[in-house]
């Protein structure tokens, strides 16, 4: 008699068949995934290194990566965490909501409000005022709803599951929801929902604080006697001729991941605070691009970026090495540092100072790192050591 049909025997082993070829096709359609959001990001890096070229041209610098007139004057041995990198404290606009204009943002610029921020003395070549306008408003209060809550396509790395609205920097219940969150003493009610961006502006390889005014950073020095100072900080941005390691020898945007969670303020694309949108570190618990881990910091036992909410979020997470975002978790760290991280595979994407975008292995050396992220150390670098 003539059969009909499969077999289960027969029908089990296509299935089993199609499984496999599934199982080899699906790494290389992820794989191809990946490469088109990294090219993303590069592309993202570029139009970031444009604006501020952009910027630069017309204001003769590069913008500041953030204005703090209330810290003018102060240098690294005069100078705090606590007050340069606190976000309590009435700090102005930072270096990304300064090149709006040249990222085709004007109307978003505009919407910023940039004269009313509490630490804005403008205009904004001539920053020099002995203490900030609106000194007890609240230092959140600045940001127009629309810019805080806009997430701008070229701030954003698609690799990074976490940059989304539901994530974004501080909700309504975090205080109750999370009773180590740092309290925050000033007057005023803080502002809401602050989106999130993946790329900071290279202050140095060391603390705001220690870099304050352009100050060189020698105070805490692995690599005597070169400058840990970056492209852009608190209360200063670079201009070309101050740039002599060369452009094309200096980071200037580096990728960072986004918190992960509603208190966790990393990646915050508006606020120029260490780790928000401002980064490095060079520091032996926080060495190089993607550190997971210092083994014997207090509490946390994880150290690594110096955020001002870190000892919250890690008792929410416990362990943040084995989440690739470990956190530095005295209680009384502020917004002073943070790592270049990413979640492109082996590495983080960098734009330099002449505008090319590189991708730095998480393999790099710490002495390489160091000198890329300076503009001013002196050391000689070549492109086969990154």
């Amino acid at each position: 008699m003539k059969r009909s049909g499969f077999t289960l025997i027969e029908l089990l082993v296509v299935i089993a068949i199609i499984a496999v070829l599934i199982a080899l096709l699906l790494p290389a359609v992820q794989s191809a995934r990946e490469a088109a959001r990294r090219a993303q990001c590069v592309n993202n890096l570029k139009q970031l290194g444009l604006g501020l070229h952009n910027f630069e041209s017309a204001n003769n610098t590069f913008p500041m990566g953030v204005n703090e007139p209330f810290v003018n004057g102060l240098t690294q041995y005069t100078a705090s965490d606590t007050l340069v990198s606190d976000v309590q404290e009435p700090f102005g606009p930072n270096w990304a909501v300064m090149i709006l204009p040249y990222l085709e943002q004007q109307t978003l610029y505009n919407a910023s409000n940039v004269i009313g921020y509490p630490g804005w003395a403008g205009p904004y070549s001539v920053p020099n005022v002995d203490s900030a306008p609106n000194a007890s408003a609240y230092n959140l209060d600045w940001a127009n709803s629309t810019l805080r809550s806009t997430s701008l396509k070229a701030f954003v790395c698609p690799s990074d599951p976490n940059n989304t609205p539901s994530n974004n920097f501080y909700q309504a219940s975090d205080f109750t929801a999370y009773p180590d969150f740092p309290p925050m003493a000033n007057a005023g009610a803080p502002k809401l929902n602050w989106a999130r961006g993946n790329y900071g502006a290279i202050q140095g390889a060391t603390d705001s604080d220690n870099l304050v005014n352009g100050n060189t950073g020698l105070g805490h020095q692995p690599y005597p006697p070169a400058t840990k100072r970056g492209m852009m900080g608190a209360n200063f941005g670079s201009r070309i001729a101050e740039v002599t390691d060369g452009l094309s020898n200096t980071a200037m945007v580096a990728e960072m991941r986004v918190g992960l969670n509603s208190i966790d303020g990393r990646g915050t694309w508006a606020i120029g605070m260490g780790g928000m949108s401002l980064c490095c570190e060079a520091r032996p618990y926080n060495p190089t691009p993607n550190a997971p881990n210092w083994g014997g910091y207090q509490k946390c036992k994880d150290g690594g970026d110096e955020t001002q909410t870190c000892y919250a979020v890690a008792q929410s997470f416990g362990d943040l090495s084995k989440l690739g975002m470990p956190c530095n978790c005295s209680k009384g760290n502020n917004n002073s540092g943070g790592q270049a991280r990413s979640l492109h595979p082996g590495g983080v994407n960098i734009c330099m100072g002449d505008g090319s975008v590189k991708f730095i292995k998480n393999s790099v050396s710490e002495l390489v790192w160091y000198k890329l992220l300076t503009c001013q150390d002196g050391q000689i670098i070549s492109a086969d050591e990154f």
